[in-house]
């Protein structure tokens, strides 16, 4: 499955993008694709920034992260291409929690969101219920 709304570089680092290609969907979780599809389409204002390194932007490490990463951690979300972190130009990244919060059958995938951050992390960790958690 591909995103209707992403190009795999936005969610791949680099490196894995130049060795995989296309082929790099392979790797990206589907129900995370779906997830973020549908929040673009609810927020279509603006941009939804993932990585932007293809575009000369310093996000690379935004979608998965692999051990050459400085942010590569053992057992996070992100290592096992389960979690991104989002920026939108016309939301806050408040705003976007919390409407995933409150319209939870919306996303029944997102079962992770970070508090406390500009950035909106989510991840379709393997829970029951949406896991909320500060670094």
């Amino acid at each position: 499955m591909k995103s209707k709304h992403f190009k795999i570089h936005e969610l791949v680092p680099k490196k894995m993008y130049e060795k995989y290609g296309e082929k790099a969907w392979r790797y990206v979780d589907v129900r995370l694709i779906e997830s973020i599809d549908k929040l673009k389409e609810h927020f279509n204002l603006g941009t939804m920034t993932i990585n932007n390194y293809f575009w000369g932007g310093s996000r690379e490490w935004s979608g998965i992260r692999t051990p050459d990463s400085n942010y590569y951690s053992y057992g996070s979300q992100h290592s096992y291409a389960n979690a991104l972190d989002i920026v939108f130009s016309d939301y806050s990244a408040e705003e976007v929690r919390n409407y995933i919060i409150y319209n939870p059958h919306e996303f029944p995938y997102i079962k992770g969101l970070e508090l406390g951050v500009s950035w909106v992390h989510l991840d379709v960790r393997n829970e029951d219920e949406i896991v909320f958690f500060k670094k």
